[in-house]
């Protein structure tokens, strides 16, 4: 008899935090044996400022760069600002093993984490999780300017967000009147213009904010128009222009030192001409679309965080997600329409039980996808409507247990029940999954940290995956060969498993300061395995053209047993002034069945970027190397047998006068991809932007 989901979720939580209770007896004693470790090693612990950024949202508790087991690269508010990204996946490029995907389109682009994409890496804003996922269409939205900091976990991370979290997490922080404004300042605001010169993108921006008594509150918006973008060489990407806007409203109350109730909503708007797949370029099975998105968010945040009861650390978050795509295939005269929503609500709770920090809690949400597709003029040959939904519950908790000054644990253990219906179909399936997940801590010199963990991850399949319905595709007849054309279905699949993942990973991180005066050192080495069973891919059954009665289909299937292999190493180096930051990235993935290649598989990656601070500060000058490996760890028979090396050289100077009549100015420009380099990413259809100038001006008030 199937176990009640609500039961068995209590049961884990319950059953976790007993289980912190006794390793808190065991702390206790641990401490004794603590107490051989000198106290001079203990006070040694470096404390960095700059290269030791505090995680918000990622891994669900405060915690430090250094200090978590776990593979983390953070993108703060003054790399965004220096970026002037067009995208979120296109701000986080230049990380390890961090790539961007889906081509030049900024609607359209991704994010992949050490190989692993799409569905398979989960997105957060501000903690809400962004579940859209529908076709070729983009699900990247927000605005890059309305971010303070993106953190992103790589490699799995399910014990704490649950299904999605294969591959990753990307957690989008946005920027709040607090950011802004100091604590005796109460009004405040900006306006900002922005052009650059590949694709004549222009776009402006503004915001105004104040905080008064216990109330603060920001209002923020933008608009872009852009034309087609240039892909090196001075050649034009034909439909590749887009225009759009984006606005944030936040108002929150700060009822007193311990509690802040906070209400926030955004909307994103993009209207683009693109093939009906943007990662390519129209042909007779890619139609022509007049695409508009519209994605809105409401959030509803409450925090309360006494600082006399070490027992409350308390968030509850509901909110609502609305993603619509309104399409016309203009060169087909038909007019199609997806529509995605997700309400969610997330409550967890951390407590201080001794030298145990004890995080849990329970969440849900329930994803709603209605399709309409249009057939006019090909009755029959177009894709089913879907009318389906997925609902999802879960437990989780993760205890943090100083067993020395020098070792911590971290283990979390997360249960998830999650149901997939389709209405139009009357058809419907369950399933549950248990992750697992315990990380190792051993500061083993004041300067070294050395860590180990191990994770378990899933994704649950999607309606769409399991659902879908109707044609997917039809081949006009060919007389002599195909008389009667031929038809492609999709045939459903209820009995889609998920994917699952269990990551083995260490890491090294080495912190140093004062080595020369006033200066910081940290370099970080993550080496991880990830074994990921049952990949679910979009497979088409062999074509018997000419064969009377046989039907060719399309359904997603579980086909490969996937090992993915590789290490980040990262290096930050400041003294006074001048900045050096480099990291280097490299990912290899083989089917354990076969032995072969996988698909997607990024090339080896290295980074380099050289900053110096002039003028007291108010003035940085620097530059940026980037060097993609060839990529020829393809498939045996994959169409493409290597994909060339590239070298990138970008420029960059950013002038923020502190004082005088010109403060409250800043001015950004860059110049990207400086030698117009036409390259192609391994895997990627469309070549990438060519030479690109970019000028920002800024005024605050």
């Amino acid at each position: 008899m199937k176990k009640k989901p609500l039961v068995i979720a209590m049961a884990v939580a319950l059953g976790s935090t007993a289980l912190s209770f006794m390793t808190l007896s065991f702390t206790l004693a641990a401490e004794e044996v603590a107490k051989t470790v000198t106290q001079e090693s203990a006070d040694k612990k470096l404390v960095t400022t700059e290269f030791d950024e505090v995680l918000v949202s990622a891994t669900r508790i405060s915690e430090k760069v250094s200090e978590t087991s776990r593979s983390v690269a953070v993108v703060g508010e003054e790399q965004l600002t220096i970026a002037q990204a067009s995208s979120v996946a296109n701000a986080l490029k230049n990380e390890a093993n961090i790539t961007l995907t889906n081509g030049p389109r900024a609607s359209s682009q991704g994010v992949e984490i050490r190989g692993l994409s799409g569905d398979r890496v989960l997105q957060t804003i501000d903690g809400a999780r962004q579940n859209t996922s529908s076709g070729h269409r983009g699900t990247y939205f927000m605005d890059p300017e309305l971010l303070k900091s993106i953190e992103v976990i790589r490699g799995p991370a399910s014990s704490l967000w649950g299904s999605g979290a294969l591959g990753g997490v990307v957690a989008q922080n946005t920027k709040s009147a607090k950011d802004f404004l100091e604590p005796n300042e109460t009004f405040g605001g900006y306006l900002q213009q922005g052009y650059e010169t590949n694709g004549d993108r222009v776009k402006t921006s503004g915001a105004v904010y104040g905080q008064e008594g216990t109330i603060d509150w920001l209002l923020n918006g933008s608009y872009f128009d852009s034309n087609n973008i240039k892909t090196g060489n001075d050649e034009t990407l034909t439909n590749s222009a887009s225009d759009g806007g984006s606005g944030l409203a936040k108002l929150g109350w700060q009822a007193d030192e311990a509690s802040r109730l906070e209400l926030s909503a955004r909307v994103n708007k993009i209207n683009e001409l693109v093939p009906s797949n943007p990662s390519t370029v129209v042909s007779s099975s890619v139609p022509l679309v007049n695409r508009k998105t519209d994605d809105q968010n409401i959030t509803l945040n409450y925090s309360l965080n006494p600082t006399d009861n070490p027992y409350l650390d308390t968030k509850v978050q509901v909110y609502w997600n609305s993603t619509d795509y309104d399409e016309d295939r203009v060169t087909k005269g038909q007019k199609d329409s997806t529509e995605y929503r997700t309400i969610g609500v997330n409550l967890n709770n951390s407590s201080r039980l001794g030298n145990t920090q004890l995080t849990y809690g329970v969440d849900g949400y329930r994803d709603t996808i209605e399709t309409v597709r249009d057939d006019t003029g090909q009755t029959g040959q177009r894709p089913g409507n879907i009318d389906g939904e997925s609902t999802v519950w879960g437990a989780f908790t993760r205890a943090d247990i100083e067993l020395t000054k020098t070792l911590n644990l971290d283990a979390a253990l997360r249960y998830d029940s999650f149901k997939n219906d389709s209405n139009n179909l009357n058809m419907s399936s369950d399933d549950n999954e248990l992750s697992p997940s315990l990380g190792l801590t051993w500061q083993t010199l004041p300067w070294l940290t050395l860590s180990a963990r191990y994770d378990q991850a899933f994704r649950a399949p999607t309606v769409e995956e399991m659902y879908s319905s109707g044609t997917h595709y039809c081949i006009p007849s060919i007389p002599g060969f195909l008389p009667e054309g031929l038809c492609n279905t999709f045939a459903t699949n209820p009995d889609l498993k998920s994917e699952t993942a269990r990551n083995k990973e260490i890491k090294a991180d080495l912190r140093f300061s004062d080595l020369a005066g006033d200066d910081e050192l940290a370099v970080t080495l993550n080496i991880f395995r990830n074994d990921v069973d049952d990949f679910i891919v979009q497979q088409v059954s062999d074509p018997l053209m000419g064969i009377p009665g046989f039907e060719q289909t399309t359904s997603w299937n579980n086909v490969e047993d996937a090992r993915l292999t590789g290490f980040e190493l990262t290096g930050r180096y400041r003294i006074g002034q001048t900045r050096l930051a480099m990291n280097y990235g490299q990912t290899r993935g083989e089917d354990r069945n076969t032995g072969e290649y996988i698909e997607g598989m990024p090339a080896n990656k290295f980074n380099i970027d050289l900053s110096q601070g002039i003028m007291d500060g108010d003035m940085k000058l620097g530059t940026r190397v980037t060097y993609v490996a060839s990529q020829s760890n393809t498939p045996d028979g994959y169409s493409v047998a290597k994909y060339d090396d590239y070298k990138l050289w970008d420029i960059y100077v950013a002038w923020e006068p502190t004082m005088g009549v010109m403060s409250g100015v800043r001015v950004d420009f860059a110049i990207e991809n400086i030698g117009d380099e036409q390259y192609q990413q391994a895997w990627q259809t469309l070549y990438q932007p060519g030479r690109n100038m970019k000028l920002s001006a800024r005024y605050m008030f």
